[in-house]
């Protein structure tokens, strides 16, 4: 390929797993070996909280497995204000995690865009990483 010419993206098919497999090496040593590309397992799900009135909470969390290091993420967590402190955000988190957790992630992720939401989930067991990233096994209650 001429630094002009396109590069033509495709989705991958069983015939590019060696190729696959050597690019992940980059990233993953020798552990590329064991992925499951080019089948990749992805979910999303929502889950809500509150009564047959209203909903007082959600939690939208995705689920990635490409065969080396299931995890999911948090995408979106958020309690109505007036609900705050009753234990529907820990309860939302806990199916999360628990729904994570049977489908085989070993580490969730979640990004905190407040000190408020930084420490609720570093009291759910979670874990400072990089930015405002935190992360947790999903095993871990």
């Amino acid at each position: 390929m001429t630094n002009r010419e396109q590069p033509v993206v495709r989705a991958a098919t069983a015939a590019d797993r060696a190729g696959i497999q050597r690019l992940l090496r980059e990233l993953h040593d020798d552990d590329a070996d064991s992925t499951t590309l080019p089948e990749v397992r992805q979910q999303a799900r929502t889950f809500v909280a509150g009564d047959d009135d209203e909903i007082h909470g959600l939690v939208v969390a995705t689920f990635v497995d490409y065969g080396h290091e299931p995890y999911g993420v948090v995408e979106e967590l958020v309690v109505d204000p007036a609900s705050r402190g009753s234990g529907t955000g820990t309860a939302l988190l806990a199916q999360c995690r628990s729904w994570l957790g049977e489908l085989g992630a070993e580490v969730v992720f979640v990004s905190a865009i407040s000190d408020e939401a930084a420490e609720f989930y570093l009291q759910a067991g979670f874990t400072r990483c990089t930015g405002p990233w935190l992360w947790s096994a999903s095993r871990a209650t």
